[in-house]
């Protein structure tokens, strides 16, 4: 019966939570639907005495932009249905507060990922039956839509790659040094160097994970460092060039960042 009554409900494309459908979870939005919150700039500015003005502190990423913080996100849901049902509901979407979650909705360039709570369920009674519950959902996103992952073959030389999003994003590489290479090197046309370099020659597989919260760089699984020169560098929204040396095969996998 609940099934029926939803059919002939007017088709409306709603939100997904880690990829799936809110309807999938026994779930719907309620008329306040979703709330994405704005994403505010860290700024950092300090009085000097004989400046005119102040001096502006802010850090601020390779493309010149301050650095953001979180947006809160609000989805509005409800559940109906006979008692099993909303339980179940419930039970599904309560195991996913307190993890990170992902968010995508419509037409989006990505989808929006932080860490989720719940509110108080709100119940609704018909008498001694439970008719339906209302919760809200609360999700502390970081400020960027987090594109696809796209994966680039690098070949000799110069690279000339178009990168999505408005936002430096962080590439994860993948190389094969050349036969006797003992210095392996990634540069890009902005002056940014990643090197490895050994007394030896480097064998087997190398992975670069860039993100500044996963940062490793790994030969055959094993930890390793780069040279005290070198940056762990993002690329640029747009054109970027990039130059590998001392390798056969290289590629990296990056996933766009879009602010909205």
């Amino acid at each position: 019966m609940l099934y029926q009554r939803r059919m002939r409900l007017p088709h409306v494309e709603d939100p997904t939570l880690n990829g799936v459908p809110l309807e999938r979870m026994m779930l719907s939005l309620t008329s306040d639907g979703v709330t994405i919150g704005n994403a505010e700039p860290t700024v950092s500015v300090q009085d000097m005495p004989g400046r005119d003005g102040r001096l502006d502190l802010t850090l601020t990423d390779p493309s010149g932009a301050a650095y953001m913080g979180d947006r809160a996100i609000t989805l509005s849901l409800y559940a109906i249905g006979g008692e099993d049902d909303i339980l179940a509901a419930k039970t599904q979407l309560a195991a996913l507060a307190g993890t990170i979650v992902s968010l995508s909705w419509r037409g989006l360039p990505g989808e929006y990922r932080g860490r989720m709570s719940l509110s108080a369920w709100e119940d609704k009674w018909a008498g001694p039956r439970q008719v339906a519950t209302l919760v809200t959902v609360s999700i502390a996103a970081a400020p960027y839509l987090i594109g696809r992952s796209r994966t680039v073959t690098l070949k000799t030389g110069a690279n000339a790659i178009h990168v999505k999003g408005n936002r430096p994003c962080w590439p994860a590489w993948a190389l094969t040094p050349a036969s006797g290479a003992k210095t392996i090197a990634i540069r890009d046309a902005h002056g940014h160097k990643l090197t490895l370099a050994s007394a030896t020659a480097i064998t087997g597989r190398i992975t670069i994970d860039t993100a500044p919260d996963s940062r490793e760089l790994r030969v055959n699984g094993n930890l390793m460092t780069p040279t005290l020169e070198s940056d762990y560098f993002p690329l640029l929204p747009g054109a970027n060039t990039i130059t590998p040396s001392g390798v056969t095969a290289a590629s990296l996998a990056y996933r766009p960042l879009t602010l909205i």
